[in-house]
């Protein structure tokens, strides 16, 4: 048991070393941006495991980042939320401001993603209903469209995924 403790360890250090944290962070955003885009094949999508995906990667990511500036020291990461130069009669209202949005942005990270996502697919299955009822080259033609126009959705939403979540690292 001491040799495979002594062994991990060692593993885990050359880990540490070899692969940056930021090859770990943008692989989980590739995953997510794939995640996103195998939604749009209606056989993949299911809410119950987007909102999984969401709630147990892209908001541990939110969190591991606020935790680690926090970690960095509070005082600098509260002054991090106002901007060099600002006045010193405005300086109260942007930190205020920045806070609110602080607390607001895991939950722009967990619902947006989940409902606009979801009421694409619903919409995308109801233009299949109306194929399998009368089919015709209009509503074919429309259904693609579509696709296409859900493809570039998922791509949107898994950059202000990538933004929020790159955006909370420096700021």
């Amino acid at each position: 048991m001491i040799l495979i403790n002594r062994f991990t360890v060692i593993i885990n250090i050359i880990l540490f070393f070899v692969i940056p944290i930021s090859f770990i962070y943008s692989y989980l955003n590739y995953y997510i941006l794939g995640f996103f885009l195998s939604l749009r094949f209606p056989i993949l999508w299911g809410s119950l495991g987007l909102l999984e995906i969401i709630i147990f990667i892209v908001f541990p990511l939110f969190l591991s980042l606020i935790f680690n500036r926090i970690e960095n020291g509070l005082n600098i990461f509260f002054s991090s939320f106002i901007p060099i130069g600002t006045p010193l009669w405005i300086a109260w209202f942007v930190g205020l401001a920045e806070t609110i949005s602080y607390m607001v942005r895991p939950l722009i990270l967990v619902i947006r993603p989940f409902l606009n996502i979801s009421i694409g697919v619903l919409g995308t299955s109801m233009v299949i209903n109306l194929i399998i009822n009368s089919f015709s080259l209009i509503i074919f033609s429309l259904l693609f469209i579509i696709f296409f126009y859900e493809i570039f959705v998922a791509i949107v939403h898994w950059y202000i995924v990538n933004n929020i979540l790159n955006f909370s690292i420096n700021h």
